[in-house]
Protein backbone atom coordinates (compact mmCIF):
# COMPACT_ATOMS: atom_id res chain seq x y z
CA UNK A 1 0.00 0.00 0.00
CA UNK A 2 1.21 3.69 -0.50
CA UNK A 3 2.66 5.30 2.41
CA UNK A 4 0.99 2.09 4.65
CA UNK A 5 3.60 -0.07 6.33
CA UNK A 6 1.91 -3.19 7.73
CA UNK A 7 2.81 -4.12 11.44
CA UNK A 8 3.31 -7.57 12.57
CA UNK A 9 0.00 -8.07 13.07
CA UNK A 10 -1.06 -7.30 8.86
CA UNK A 11 -2.54 -4.12 9.99
CA UNK A 12 -1.64 -0.73 8.02
CA UNK A 13 -0.74 2.20 9.83
CA UNK A 14 -4.25 4.32 8.93
CA UNK A 15 -5.93 1.35 10.35
CA UNK A 16 -4.25 1.66 13.39
CA UNK A 17 -4.65 5.05 13.81
CA UNK A 18 -8.61 4.58 12.44
CA UNK A 19 -9.19 1.81 15.21
CA UNK A 20 -7.22 4.08 17.61
CA UNK A 21 -9.35 7.09 17.23
CA UNK A 22 -12.40 5.13 17.33
CA UNK A 23 -10.89 3.71 20.90
CA UNK A 24 -10.30 7.86 21.95
CA UNK A 25 -13.98 8.57 20.77
CA UNK A 26 -15.12 5.52 22.87
CA UNK A 27 -13.12 6.83 26.02
CA UNK A 28 -14.02 10.26 26.14
CA UNK A 29 -18.11 9.43 25.55
CA UNK A 30 -17.41 6.45 28.60
CA UNK A 31 -15.67 8.71 30.90
CA UNK A 32 -17.87 11.70 30.61
CA UNK A 33 -20.28 9.17 31.95
CA UNK A 34 -18.02 8.23 34.35
CA UNK A 35 -16.97 11.96 35.61
CA UNK A 36 -20.66 12.69 35.93
CA UNK A 37 -21.25 9.44 38.25
CA UNK A 38 -18.60 10.62 40.23
CA UNK A 39 -19.20 14.40 40.74
CA UNK A 40 -20.18 14.70 44.28
CA UNK A 41 -24.25 15.88 44.61
CA UNK A 42 -25.63 19.39 43.89
CA UNK A 43 -28.80 20.65 45.01
CA UNK A 44 -30.84 22.49 42.83
CA UNK A 45 -32.69 24.34 45.52
CA UNK A 46 -28.73 25.89 46.03
CA UNK A 47 -28.49 24.64 49.16
CA UNK A 48 -25.44 23.41 50.39
CA UNK A 49 -24.78 19.66 50.10
CA UNK A 50 -22.58 18.31 52.86
CA UNK A 51 -19.93 15.58 51.47
CA UNK A 52 -17.60 13.35 53.06
CA UNK A 53 -14.47 13.85 51.62
CA UNK A 54 -13.89 11.27 48.56
CA UNK A 55 -10.21 11.58 47.54
CA UNK A 56 -11.09 8.20 45.25
CA UNK A 57 -13.04 10.85 42.47
CA UNK A 58 -9.92 12.69 42.28
CA UNK A 59 -7.79 9.94 41.75
CA UNK A 60 -10.11 8.69 39.46
CA UNK A 61 -10.37 11.69 37.39
CA UNK A 62 -6.78 11.62 37.37
CA UNK A 63 -6.72 8.04 36.11
CA UNK A 64 -8.99 8.58 33.58
CA UNK A 65 -7.30 11.52 32.03
CA UNK A 66 -3.64 10.03 32.52
CA UNK A 67 -5.61 7.20 29.87
CA UNK A 68 -6.91 10.13 27.75
CA UNK A 69 -3.52 11.67 27.36
CA UNK A 70 -1.70 7.97 26.71
CA UNK A 71 -4.31 7.58 23.53
CA UNK A 72 -3.69 10.50 22.53
CA UNK A 73 0.39 10.19 22.60
CA UNK A 74 -0.08 6.69 21.20
CA UNK A 75 -2.12 8.19 18.20
CA UNK A 76 0.63 10.69 17.51
CA UNK A 77 3.18 8.14 17.27
CA UNK A 78 1.58 6.44 14.95
CA UNK A 79 0.85 9.51 12.58
CA UNK A 80 4.61 10.04 13.42
CA UNK A 81 5.04 7.00 11.28
CA UNK A 82 3.26 7.27 8.69
CA UNK A 83 5.22 7.66 5.34
CA UNK A 84 4.40 9.61 2.95
CA UNK A 85 5.10 8.35 -0.45
CA UNK A 86 7.27 10.21 -2.52
CA UNK A 87 6.16 9.90 -6.08
CA UNK A 88 6.84 12.04 -9.41
CA UNK A 89 3.62 14.15 -10.57
CA UNK A 90 3.45 11.62 -13.91
CA UNK A 91 3.55 8.76 -11.23
CA UNK A 92 0.52 10.16 -9.82
CA UNK A 93 -1.16 11.24 -12.93
CA UNK A 94 -0.65 7.85 -14.24
CA UNK A 95 -2.11 6.67 -10.98
CA UNK A 96 -5.36 8.92 -10.43
CA UNK A 97 -6.26 8.13 -14.63
CA UNK A 98 -5.56 4.33 -13.78
CA UNK A 99 -8.24 4.91 -10.78
CA UNK A 100 -10.56 6.83 -13.44
CA UNK A 101 -10.79 3.86 -15.93
CA UNK A 102 -11.66 1.48 -12.82
CA UNK A 103 -14.05 3.53 -11.63
CA UNK A 104 -15.52 4.08 -14.75
CA UNK A 105 -15.49 0.05 -15.79
CA UNK A 106 -17.03 -0.27 -12.19
CA UNK A 107 -19.75 2.35 -13.04
CA UNK A 108 -20.87 0.53 -16.21
CA UNK A 109 -20.61 -2.94 -14.84
CA UNK A 110 -22.89 -1.32 -11.97
CA UNK A 111 -25.15 0.00 -14.76
CA UNK A 112 -25.79 -2.86 -16.59
CA UNK A 113 -26.18 -4.87 -13.19
CA UNK A 114 -29.05 -2.71 -12.52
CA UNK A 115 -30.63 -2.97 -16.14
CA UNK A 116 -30.57 -7.00 -15.33
CA UNK A 117 -32.07 -5.97 -12.33
CA UNK A 118 -34.92 -4.05 -13.46
CA UNK A 119 -35.50 -6.75 -16.16
CA UNK A 120 -35.32 -9.92 -13.89
CA UNK A 121 -38.02 -7.55 -11.88
CA UNK A 122 -40.46 -6.78 -14.14
CA UNK A 123 -40.78 -10.61 -15.38
CA UNK A 124 -41.31 -11.34 -11.63
CA UNK A 125 -44.00 -9.00 -11.74
CA UNK A 126 -45.65 -10.13 -15.03
CA UNK A 127 -45.93 -13.65 -13.38
CA UNK A 128 -47.42 -12.39 -10.30
CA UNK A 129 -49.55 -10.73 -12.36
CA UNK A 130 -50.68 -14.17 -14.39
CA UNK A 131 -50.76 -15.82 -11.21
CA UNK A 132 -53.07 -12.96 -9.65
CA UNK A 133 -55.31 -13.16 -12.51
CA UNK A 134 -55.87 -16.92 -12.37
CA UNK A 135 -56.65 -16.63 -8.78
CA UNK A 136 -58.92 -14.14 -9.96
CA UNK A 137 -60.83 -15.74 -12.21
CA UNK A 138 -61.28 -19.12 -9.81
CA UNK A 139 -62.74 -16.71 -7.49
CA UNK A 140 -59.43 -17.20 -5.17
CA UNK A 141 -59.82 -13.67 -3.98
CA UNK A 142 -63.35 -12.91 -2.54
CA UNK A 143 -64.71 -10.79 0.40
CA UNK A 144 -65.80 -12.35 3.84
CA UNK A 145 -68.71 -10.90 2.44
CA UNK A 146 -69.75 -13.18 -0.51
Amino acid sequence: MDGAKEDGDGNDVVTRIQSEVANLSSMYYNFTGGLQEMAPPVSVRGEIVKVESDTSVEYNAQELAKQIVDAHVKIDRLLDGLQVPQVEEEEQLRSLGELREQHEGMRAAYGEDVRRGARVLDALQDCYSVLAGYQLERGKFSSPDS
